[in-house]
């Protein structure tokens, strides 16, 4: 059995810092190194120090001990496709499929289109390889069967994100929601599409002494055969065949709606200062007469837009030092290296400052000195019933007076801290009713005093 260890660490103080500070020390006192895995279990064992490795990391980063260590990922949030309407938002994408006719392969890529809402495969087409001519044809044969769609989610290939199929997209007033490179989740309805069709078909082989064509025929007849079957089966859980679900009526303001949001998703994924990061980009191209190719170019575009603008401006400073000194290293590619050692050193030191504001002992001790400070000067019940005391037994009227005062200012910071009034006042009775310095005449009128004040 494994211990569950969830919600058994502990809250990190002063005392516990200063522990772990105390045998950091010993252990390299010692002259030997902080292994952060061994050191966390010996403090959980010796000291009953129980952190987590990040934890004590990041507390011995914050006391100067261990040394900053970043491994920046820049991930991408794939979004879930949340569907509501059918025809709102249509998957398209290539899979390449193989023939056998006599034991000699033929590849050929199918375009497929698919509902997201309804999971319906409204168009295919079969090439040689995926263009972006096999793209808008699927685009029409789905537009002619089914209407236009609201959207489109593609994944980062050249045909689907080409010039010529973003024009089109434009002029048919379809949204385009790129899924991430290398990501098969970005598109699942699509791909979920192809698995399920190569699983259903299997490995096709022809024995035959006909030409291409004979194998395109084929694959396009076994194609529309499982397509006309897979439309007229409803899915796991659904109610509906995919071919009723996507005939399913939707209200013109529901498709409005639909459209807003996807508008709104596209914007959320835009980045502001992309354009800025591309502009800086093409101007160290320009400007340094560095020779670099179409592949090279794309590749540099989809790196730069993931680091900071700070660091791009550094960067531009040490690459013109640098080739100044030696124009062996005018080149793209060593742009870039000082770029990511920027990056890393800001990254780095951006987490570092986080520690040391968060763990570094003297200013854990110094929140807790001013915490304790405000407890101590927080006004309490107790306080107050000493104040009332002095107002009700005081003969002097100035110090009567400065004790009401007193009171009055008291009350208002209490009634900062309940939320009921009644709460308040049945603590201050109680109080009052411990008073043995007070009569019970004195402390129905100490009680009546306190009810004036707070109506």
């Amino acid at each position: 059995m494994v211990p569950d260890g969830r919600g058994k660490a502990m809250k990190v103080t002063g005392d516990i810092v200063r522990g772990i500070v105390e045998e950091a020390h010993k252990l390299k006192a010692s002259g030997r190194r902080i292994r952060l895995k061994s050191f966390t279990r010996h403090l959980a064992a010796e000291q009953d120090i129980v952190l987590s490795r990040q934890k004590v990391s990041e507390i011995l980063i914050a006391n100067g001990l261990y040394k900053v260590r970043i491994k920046r990922r820049r991930p991408l949030f794939y979004q879930r496709l949340r569907q509501s309407i059918p025809n709102g938002l249509v998957s398209v994408d290539g899979s390449g499929f193989t023939v056998w006719i006599d034991q000699v392969p033929y590849t050929f890529n199918v375009e497929l289109a698919v509902d997201v809402h309804s999971f319906c495969h409204s168009a295919l087409s079969v090439s040689a390889t995926e263009t972006s001519e096999e793209f808008i044809k699927v685009m029409e044969a789905h537009r002619a069967s089914w209407g236009t769609p609201l959207a489109l989610v593609v994944d980062y290939g050249s045909a689907n994100l080409s010039s010529s199929s973003r024009a089109y997209l434009e002029r048919s007033n379809i949204e385009v929601l790129p899924a991430g490179p290398g990501n098969p989740k970005g598109n699942g309805s699509a791909e979920g599409a192809f698995s399920e069709m190569k699983r259903v078909i299997g490995p096709i082989s022809v024995k035959t002494t006909s030409a291409r064509e004979l194998a395109k025929v084929i694959l396009e007849k076994i194609l529309s055969i499982y397509i006309s079957m897979r439309n007229r089966l409803a899915r796991f859980g659904e109610h509906y065949a995919p071919e009723e679900a996507i005939k399913s009526p939707v209200s013109e303001r529901h498709r409005r709606e639909q459209r807003e949001f996807y508008k709104k998703r596209k914007e959320k994924k835009e980045d502001k200062s992309r354009k800025a990061k591309l502009d800086r980009l093409e101007w160290i191209i320009a400007h340094h007469f560095l020779e670099v190719d179409e592949e090279t170019f794309k590749r540099a575009k989809k790196c730069i837009v993931a680091y900071e603008l700070d660091a791009i401006a550094k960067s531009e400073e040490a690459f013109l030092k640098a080739i100044r000194r030696d124009q062996g290293r005018r080149s793209l590619s060593y742009f870039f290296g000082i770029l990511k050692n920027i990056q890393n050193d800001m990254d780095a030191i951006r987490y570092r400052d986080y520690c040391f504001n968060r763990y570094n002992y003297r200013q854990m001790i110094n929140r807790e000195q001013i915490k304790q400070q405000e407890i101590n000067e927080m006004t309490t019940v107790e306080n107050l019933v000493e104040m009332l005391q002095k107002v009700i037994t005081s003969h002097i009227e100035f110090i009567k007076e400065v004790s009401l005062r007193q009171v009055k200012r008291m009350l208002q910071d209490l009634k900062k801290q309940y939320r009921y009034i009644g709460v308040l006042k049945r603590k201050i009775s109680d109080a009052l009713g411990e008073l043995n310095e007070l009569s019970l005449s004195q402390r129905q009128e100490a009680f009546k005093l306190v009810e004036e004040l707070l109506t």
